[in-house]
């Protein structure tokens, strides 16, 4: 069975309601939600797995994305530094997987398609933009992700193309029935 994965993604942290209205609606298509919210970066990020079809572009106040995607809180070390971390991730040269870029405290959530940008490409964009001002960045990912794209993610970090998710110990586990999640 093919299974369709999408982020729900709401600009601030969800309430309950606001929540149990994307799961009704994902139940409905037999999908279900796994939820990750961040006080920090004030934001709340679902990922629906549905097991045929797409969910409407949205649900309540959440936005729908028809594929999963990567949403980043980056706290540059320099704050001076936001501003041109911003502009190169929202600018009009920016990486064509990057949907947006937001401010949230102390820092910016950027929001990409992972497809169509790699997470190398993005972190090193971020990283030309900081050495500029001598700086460092701490960043909280905030959205959940499918296991493929943390497996892409992990071969293209680590150079190892035969990482997958059919070779993760977490996944066999989470696939066997034994773990948590």
């Amino acid at each position: 069975m093919h299974v369709n994965f999408q982020t729900v993604s709401f600009g601030r942290q969800a309430s309950d309601a606001d929540c149990g209205d994307v799961e009704a609606a994902v139940r409905t298509r037999g999908g279900s939600v796994i939820w990750r919210s961040n006080a920090r970066a004030g934001r709340t990020y679902g990922l629906v797995r549905l097991p045929d079809g797409k969910l409407e572009a949205a649900i309540g106040t959440a936005t729908v994305h028809h594929t999963a995607i990567i949403a980043l809180a980056v706290y540059p070390a320099a704050a001076e530094a936001l501003p041109f971390v911003r502009d190169a991730l929202a600018g009009t040269g920016r990486p064509s997987g990057v949907i947006g870029m937001s401010n949230c405290n102390g820092g910016g959530v950027v929001e990409w398609d992972p497809r169509r940008t790699s997470a190398a490409a993005l972190y090193d964009l971020v990283d030309v933009e900081l050495r500029r001002f001598g700086g460092g960045r701490t960043a909280e990912l905030l959205a959940p992700l499918p296991d493929e794209v943390i497996a892409r993610i992990a071969a293209d970090g680590l150079q190892a193309p035969e990482i997958a998710p059919d070779r993760e110990l977490e996944t066999l586990v989470k696939r066997a029935g034994l773990g948590d999640g």
